[in-house]
């Protein structure tokens, strides 16, 4: 019989990250009606929706989305209202999708954390994903990983997304840039 040890090693190695894309996320909407999926079962309080880009070696796209977060300073400060220094920790929520270029659609839920500083504000995050297509149908068996940050002033988020590399990854074309992006 083999240590336990080696078992847990084994899953360590087999789950090492790869990255699945970089995103730049924008703010489009504060209204509730724009929110990309229906609000019912979401945590915390509708903070907006937008668009960016994910670009990757398997996963390349427009990506949409809404969050919901819980103890969130964002409300105030685009209002103007002052708020604490110091740390200040939210919950994150975000759901959406990807388009990718190559004709799929893949839904993203996510949960995870925001850490706001006077000068930065980081986020964590933990994904699931759906799809109906099979060339992607990978996703739906692993947990995806964000880090990132939030700019308050530009309402622009950077994600860096990561999974498990599975052995059928493919390396998927670029999307092409909406007009009046660049």
């Amino acid at each position: 019989m083999k240590p336990a040890r080696d078992s847990v090693t084994a899953t360590v190695e087999q789950d090492r990250l790869t990255r699945l894309f970089s995103a730049v996320l924008q703010y489009r909407s504060e209204a509730e009606q724009d929110a990309v999926v229906a609000p019912e079962r979401r945590e915390g309080e509708y903070i907006g929706s937008g668009d960016g880009i994910a670009t990757g070696d398997c996963v390349n796209g427009t990506l949409h989305w809404s969050l919901w977060a819980g103890a969130c300073f964002y409300p105030l400060v685009r209002k103007g209202q002052t708020v604490p220094d110091g740390l200040h920790l939210c919950t994150m929520n975000p759901v959406g999708f990807i388009e990718t270029g190559d004709g799929a659609r893949i839904r993203l839920d996510g949960r995870g954390y925001g850490l706001r500083s006077p000068d930065r504000y980081r986020t964590r995050l933990t994904l699931v994903f759906g799809t109906e297509d099979p060339r992607y149908a990978w996703l739906t068996k692993v947990l995806g990983l964000v880090q990132g940050e939030f700019d308050e002033k530009a309402g622009r988020a950077t994600w860096e997304g990561y999974v498990p590399a599975p052995a059928n990854m493919t390396r998927q074309p670029a999307p092409t840039p909406a007009s009046g992006e660049k």
